[in-house]
């Protein structure tokens, strides 16, 4: 008994000794890099006002020990449908980031073979560009990628787009829209959920119309370039869309480890489009979202929102490797959909006064959305504001 109290007693101060050096040099701090940054120093989120970034990781963990009581493991190969799955979505965001400047660095760096086959492809695309194909994403929805990689889905209000074509408005942006795409639009759960049989996700042009391969991709899963002249024909064929009101601007905002912001409080488009279309309009915010590709921890924010502004593309840290060290969201993203919003009958050409009502309302009814489910998604402390 006596040796084992010396060996404790010996082995105590090593332990100290071992964590003021960790605490000494930030070594103490070190995760895994299968978290968004292996050095929390870096990010931020030990400054008193990073509530936010520190709420997302505390999910973060919580998703962990969910999986677990499942059952199932937090690796991407726990199943075949939830590693094609993950396949998918990190060939997607992997397009979505690199394929307009590969593109770009492939015309300009590239030999004449290069450059003639780049050249083919563009001309090709505009003569036969890839129509949306009802099976493959039937297929993808049932990979459910959400749901099996530990994301979730509210759904408060009765939405039946059986009845009418919807208008799903999602926010934040983010960088990839993933909680909506992922715990929505491309998951049969959360389509039954809204009655729906497909959702087109109208996104950046250059991303369906100009980038070579994921333009192609994204059009099969029916996503369009947003554009009035397409959402409105969308709508008036009786199809669903979402559309994401902050588009790039947001984009800036996401990665603040203090609070939420997000890009609405001069976004009219939207409120028009419902208007002339007579489509309800219904609030769809997902949280952890705007953190779930690690903080923008770069100097010089408020310079860096003023230029994206002004050329309307983000300026902001990016990772290629985010869970599991691959470009798949990181983070419990939980996806929230609220009561559609009824605009009453079409008015081609609405007033001003009609759109800053409608939006007024839109607004007020999004931030009740988040208030009122912040507590059951996770995220209890956290606070929103509109910019």
């Amino acid at each position: 008994t006596r040796r084992r109290g010396a060996e404790a007693q010996t082995r105590a101060p090593a332990r100290v000794s071992a964590r003021a050096a960790n605490d000494m040099f930030g070594l103490g701090q070190l995760r895994s890099p299968t978290w968004h940054v292996p050095m929390p120093f870096l990010t931020g989120e030990d400054r008193p006002d990073a509530a936010l970034w520190r709420e997302h990781l505390a999910n973060r963990h919580r998703m962990g020990r969910e999986l677990r009581a499942r059952g199932v493991r937090d690796v991407p190969w726990s199943s075949f449908d939830r590693a094609l799955g993950v396949a998918m979505t990190c060939f997607t965001f992997g397009l979505w980031i690199v394929s307009g400047a590969g593109t770009i660095a492939m015309f300009a760096l590239g030999g004449a073979w290069t450059r003639a086959i780049v050249a083919a492809y563009a001309i090709a695309s505009l003569f036969s560009a890839r129509r949306f194909s009802q099976r493959v994403y039937d297929y993808c929805a049932a990979l459910e990628v959400g749901e099996r990689n530990g994301w979730d889905l509210i759904v408060k209000g009765d939405v039946d787009c059986a009845r009418a074509a919807h208008i799903f408005c999602s926010h934040p942006h983010g960088l990839f829209c993933a909680g909506v795409s992922l715990n929505l639009i491309l998951s049969r759960r959360g389509l039954d959920a809204v009655r729906a049989r497909s959702i087109r996700l109208f996104v950046h042009s250059l991303l369906v119309s100009a980038f070579p391969v994921v333009k192609d991709w994204l059009r099969t899963l029916g996503f369009q370039p947003c554009t009035a002249v397409h959402m409105r024909r969308a709508l008036d064929a009786g199809l669903n869309a979402a559309i994401v009101p902050g588009g790039v601007k947001e984009v800036v905002w996401s990665g603040r480890v203090d609070r939420e912001r997000l890009y609405l409080k001069n976004v009219f488009g939207f409120c028009k489009l419902a208007l002339q279309t007579g489509a309800p309009l219904v609030p769809v915010y997902t949280f952890g979202e705007s953190l779930s590709v690690g903080p923008d921890w770069l100097p010089f924010f408020e310079s860096r929102r003023r230029l994206s502004y002004l050329l309307d593309a983000p300026i902001r840290y990016l990772s290629l490797t985010q869970r599991w060290l691959l470009p798949f969201p990181n983070g419990r993203l939980v996806t929230v959909v609220g009561a559609p919003l009824a605009v009453g009958e079409r008015t081609e050409n609405p007033t001003r006064k009609q759109v800053g009502e409608l939006h007024a309302r839109y607004c007020a009814a999004l931030l009740e959305l988040i208030e009122s489910t912040k507590e059951e998604a996770g995220y209890g402390s956290q606070v929103t504001e509109l910019v």
